[in-house]
């Protein structure tokens, strides 16, 4: 949800079409990185309510969830695959 925000708000209202924006993304790791940084940012929300209600089980395995697009992050940024 939070790569489509970021799309949404970052390269669609300057004009940038769906195809273009994953071409850019293919060919730019730094921009891969920040949009999906980004994205990462909007899970703060989920936490914050996953905790106040007390539901630790659905709040380690988001956290279990970013921890492992994180990675992915990273190892695309520095092109280790």
């Amino acid at each position: 949800m939070g790569f489509v925000l970021v799309y949404m708000f970052r390269y669609m209202l300057k004009g940038v079409t769906v195809d273009y924006f994953i071409e850019l993304l293919q060919d730019n790791p730094r921009a891969v990185s920040s949009t999906i940084s980004l994205g990462l940012i909007t899970c703060i929300p989920l936490f914050t309510y996953y905790r106040n209600r007390k539901l630790y089980k659905t709040l380690y395995g988001i956290f279990a969830a970013v921890v492992i697009y994180a990675g992915i992050v990273i190892a695309y940024r520095f092109e280790l695959f």
